[in-house]
């Protein structure tokens, strides 16, 4: 009798039951609302469709004979092409937002762990290669088609669970008072109540219903968050596909970073130190010409020859700041850090741990990042002191540096930090920056080693 007991009543009082049942009644109002933003989309998305015929029908029966139509249709287009791909891209972010709401949802109320398989660039960079990006995205697709398939299951198992719990309780709580008022009545004045043997029984059928009702409610919780798994999860065949793009994406743009370094590197080199290696050798031409005729101007000549050697230096230098110092290949991170440490305007102290070099890559990628946050907390953090910490966890390369300046770094778009992370992406690595108002700001990069 005990076990039946808590087969049936038991679970009408334990809190899963009633997350379930807040979860598939507050699951209306969710996919509504996901459903909204999808249309609102789409429908952004997809106007310049019909504004593009409407202006070819407005055209055709003005002509194109004057200049004026010409640029019209061009500001029109200018005008109507970017607000779709503005809409999509702004869709594609909005939903993405609302799959990580309801993924922290499940791990916070339920403890249901859901990997979201959808991982979208960035929004930054320019506006047709990454709208290019978000269209060819498969994931991005399944999630549109995950609102339109989740709608009608939350308006099914919404409706079920509030007809479940409603209509039972309301039956035999009405009932329930009648009876007791025939009850009354029957004793106060016998024969009352007679001929209406035939209430019980449905009221006793539907209260027997009521126990059943929490298992009915966690099994439509089981669908629902099933079909989160399908649409929202990684599955293992989604799972190498999203890993593939995501990488694939990261190449990219650690090629493009590549490429914009080299460029820079190139112009620099024309525009600055190469100029003033001309100048030099024209310098020394005229010294060489006026030697043996005028010494003083000689001298002069040299004077200036000499400045302009040091000024090329010194570009050379902070131009190839970007570029592996030898020592890094020769001797490792540990005395390419040293130095670098050496030569830092703030004090900084080193804790370098590593048994065994993390590979000649990540080396690299490691050195720069830190170079490149020693230079900023210089110029920007006012700090009074900086650290640097190496360590190698199994086949991963941590390294942190951090400094008690005035915080307020960003990892914002054209920043020397925003570079370093688009090369840690290429090589599946990440870089954060943490950064609050009064400091401290710590930098920290994981890579993985290739030894």
């Amino acid at each position: 009798m005990g076990s039946l007991h808590a087969l049936l009543l038991r679970p009408l009082g334990e809190a899963r039951t009633w997350r379930a049942t807040l979860h598939l009644l507050g699951g209306v109002y969710w996919a509504a609302a996901n459903m909204i933003v999808l249309v609102l989309g789409v429908t952004v998305t997809l106007a310049p469709i019909p504004a593009l015929i409407a202006l070819g029908h407005v055209l055709g029966s003005v002509g194109f004979d004057t200049p004026a139509a010409g640029w019209l249709v061009i500001v029109l287009l200018l005008m109507i092409v970017p607000a779709g791909v503005l809409g999509f891209m702004g869709t594609a972010y909005a939903l993405e937002g609302c799959a990580r709401l309801e993924i922290s949802w499940y791990r916070s109320v339920h403890g249901i762990d859901i990997p979201l398989s959808l991982q979208l660039p960035p929004p930054r960079g320019p506006l047709l290669p990454l709208f290019a990006k978000l269209a060819r995205n498969l994931l991005l697709w399944r999630l549109m088609a995950y609102q339109v398939v989740r709608l009608p299951v939350a308006l099914f198992a919404g409706a079920l669970t509030a007809f479940a719990w409603v209509f039972p309780l309301t039956v035999v709580i009405v009932a329930g008072y009648f009876f007791i008022g025939f009850t009354v009545a029957s004793l106060t004045r016998p024969g009352m109540n007679s001929g209406r043997a035939w209430d019980s029984a449905p009221v006793m059928l539907l209260a027997l219903l009521v126990p059943i009702v929490p298992y009915l409610v966690r099994w439509m919780f089981s669908w629902h968050t099933a079909l989160a798994r399908r649409y929202l999860g990684q599955l293992s065949a989604d799972q190498l596909a999203a890993r593939v793009y995501e990488v694939e994406q990261r190449r990219e743009d650690a090629m493009a970073a590549a490429e914009t370094e080299r460029r820079r590197i190139e112009r620099d080199l024309h525009d600055g130190a190469q100029q003033q290696l001309v100048a030099l050798a024209m310098l020394l031409g005229r010294a060489k010409r006026k030697y043996d005729t005028d010494p003083e101007a000689t001298r002069a000549l040299l004077e200036e020859a000499h400045r302009g050697a040091k000024e090329a230096i010194v570009e050379l230098r902070e131009l190839t700041r970007g570029l592996s110092p030898p020592v890094l290949a020769d001797r490792g991170l540990d005395a390419a850090l040293s130095a670098l440490a050496a030569r830092s305007q703030v004090p900084v102290s080193i804790d370098y741990e590593m048994e065994r070099r993390a590979g000649r890559t990540a080396e690299s990628i490691a050195y720069f990042m830190i170079a490149e946050s020693l230079t900023n907390i210089v110029k920007h953090a006012r700090a009074s002191r900086a650290w640097v910490v190496v360590r190698r966890a199994g086949a991963l390369l941590r390294v942190e540096v951090g400094d008690d300046g005035v915080g307020g770094a960003v990892l914002a778009g054209g920043s020397g930090l925003t570079g370093l992370a688009d090369r840690a992406a290429g090589v599946d690595g990440t870089l954060t920056v943490t950064s609050p108002a009064g400091g401290p700001t710590t930098v920290s990069l994981e890579l993985p080693c290739e030894s």
